[in-house]
C-alpha cells in the first residue's frame, strides 16, 4: 500500500540527519532503441567508461531507460550491449549540475536473430486471463508451487521536488529487511534511516503491494476493479503492444485502459511472461476520476520490474513510486538485491505490522552505513563483473538477450 505522509508526520517519523545536498554532480537519461523499429530495449546493459575509474555497470528498465545520477561532470564513454545486437558506443560530455539525455540505438545482428523461437500467438485478453487464473501476491508476483517463504534485503531513496524550481528540497534513504509467507503475508522492517531537508509530503517506506491502494491524509482507498480483478476483462481494455524476446523465453507488454473513462480506474502497461504466464512487471497510475477521489492529489503512479531468479522466479528488483501535489512531487525508489528463498522464519515476525521501523534505525552511524554500502555491492559484483566479460551468471541468462518482435 502506498501511503502519503502530510508534513507534520514526517517530519516526527523521520528527524533530520544532515546529509549534504550539491549540484556538483551529473546525471545521465538514456534511452536504448533497436536502431530498425525504433522499439525500446529494456534488459539492456549500458556501461559508462571514464580515465581512471572502474566501469559502471546498468541494466535499462521495461520502458529500455535508465536514470544514473552522482556522475563526475567530464567526459565519458557510454556504451549499450544487448545479445543479438551490435554494442552501441558514444562519448559525451557530462556537465556539472545538468541532467544529460542520450538516446542509443542499436542495430540487429541479423545471423544471431535467425535462431530466435517461434512465439505462440495469443491475444492480450487471452494472456490477461491467464495471468489471473494464476495464484499471485497481489502485483508484487506470481505465486509458485516450489517457493514458499523468502527473505530479502532492500535499499530506498526518496526525494522531493518543487515542481516551480525543479530544487531537490528534501531526501532520506533507509535499508530493509523483508521477509514473505504465502498466501499474503508480508514484513518490512526498516533497519536505517537518514534524511535532510524540509518536508513537504513523502512516501510510506517499503515495497508496495498494489498500485491501486493506498492512503492520503489517514484516508484509505481502494481502486475497484482494478486491471488484475477476477472481474477485470468486463472493465478494462488491455492491447498487446509488443512482445520481447529473452533468452528462450517471451514477455509481452499490455497496454491498459479503462472501458469507462468516466469511472475511476488505472491504466498504463502491465508485463507478462508467456512460457508460464508471470507478471514480469507494471507501469500503472491512476485516471483522471480515481485522483478526484484523492484531495490534494494531481498524479499517482507505481512501477515495478522484477527480475528472474534462478531460472524460475520472477520477484520484485525495482519499485518507483510517485506522488504529486500542486507544488510538490514525491519519488521513492526501492531496489530488492537479495533474495534468500524457502528459508526460517519465525511466526511472530508476520505478528506485527506490516512496516515495522526498529528503535535502532534513526541512530545508525557512518560504520553501519559505509558496512551496508559495502554488502549492498558485494551482492552485485559477481553480476556486474561477468556482465564486463559479456557472461551473464546463470539467474540473468534470460535476461540479458532478446530483441522486439
Amino acid at each position: 500500500m502506498i501511503r502519503f505522509l502530510p508534513l507534520f508526520f514526517s517530519v516526527f517519523l523521520w528527524p533530520s540527519i544532515s546529509l549534504a545536498q550539491t549540484d556538483s554532480t551529473s546525471v545521465l537519461d538514456a534511452q536504448c532503441r533497436d536502431a530498425d523499429t525504433g522499439a525500446s530495449l529494456p534488459y539492456a546493459t549500458v556501461v559508462i567508461r571514464r580515465a581512471g575509474e572502474f566501469p559502471r555497470v546498468h541494466i535499462t528498465d521495461l520502458h529500455g531507460r535508465i536514470e544514473i545520477d552522482g556522475l563526475v561532470p567530464g567526459i565519458a564513454h557510454v556504451q549499450a550491449r544487448r545479445q543479438g545486437y551490435a554494442p552501441s558506443d558514444t562519448t559525451l560530455v557530462l556537465s556539472r549540475g545538468l541532467i544529460s539525455t542520450l538516446e542509443l540505438s542499436l542495430l540487429p545482428i541479423p545471423i544471431l536473430l535467425r535462431e530466435e523461437t517461434t512465439v505462440q500467438d495469443i491475444s492480450a485478453p487471452d494472456l490477461i486471463r491467464l495471468l489471473i487464473a494464476n495464484t499471485r501476491f497481489e502485483y508484487l508476483h506470481t505465486g509458485y508451487a516450489n517457493m514458499d517463504t523468502y527473505a530479502f534485503d532492500a535499499y530506498s531513496s526518496q526525494k522531493v521536488i518543487n515542481r516551480k524550481t525543479e530544487e531537490v528540497v528534501a531526501g532520506i534513504e533507509y535499508t530493509i529487511k523483508g521477509y514473505y509467507q504465502p498466501p499474503d503475508s508480508l514484513a518490512q522492517h526498516i533497519t536505517g534511516i537518514r534524511n535532510w531537508g524540509k518536508w513537504r509530503l513523502s512516501v510510506s517506506p517499503g515495497l508496495t503491494q498494489s498500485p491501486a491502494r493506498g492512503i492520503v491524509d489517514d484516508k484509505s482507498f481502494e481502486i475497484a476493479p482494478h486491471p488484475l480483478s477476477s472481474d477485470a476483462l468486463e472493465h478494462y481494455h488491455y492491447e498487446r503492444i509488443s512482445t520481447v524476446q529473452v533468452g528462450d523465453l517471451h514477455v509481452s507488454r499490455i497496454g491498459v485502459s479503462p472501458r469507462h473513462g468516466h469511472k475511476p480506474g488505472l491504466l498504463g502497461d502491465l508485463w507478462i511472461a508467456r512460457d508460464d504466464f508471470s507478471l514480469v512487471g507494471y507501469d500503472l497510475r491512476l485516471n483522471f476520476p480515481a485522483l478526484l477521489q484523492l484531495r490534494g492529489i494531481d498524479h499517482w503512479q507505481v512501477y515495478q520490474q522484477n527480475t528472474r531468479y534462478l531460472n524460475e522466479y520472477w520477484l520484485p528488483a525495482r519499485q518507483i513510486c510517485t506522488i504529486k501535489t500542486r507544488d510538490y512531487t514525491a519519488q521513492a525508489t526501492t531496489r530488492c538485491y537479495r533474495y534468500d528463498l524457502n528459508t526460517d522464519l519465525p511466526p511472530a515476525i508476520f505478528e506485527a505490522p506490516e512496516i515495522v521501523i526498529l528503535p535502532e534505525a534513526t541512530t545508525r552511524d557512518s560504520t553501519f552505513w559505509a558496512a551496508h554500502t559495502a554488502d549492498r555491492d558485494t551482492a552485485h559484483i559477481r553480476m556486474k563483473s561477468e556482465l564486463l566479460q559479456g557472461n551473464l551468471p546463470a539467474a540473468w541468462q534470460k535476461l540479458g538477450s532478446g530483441r522486439n518482435q
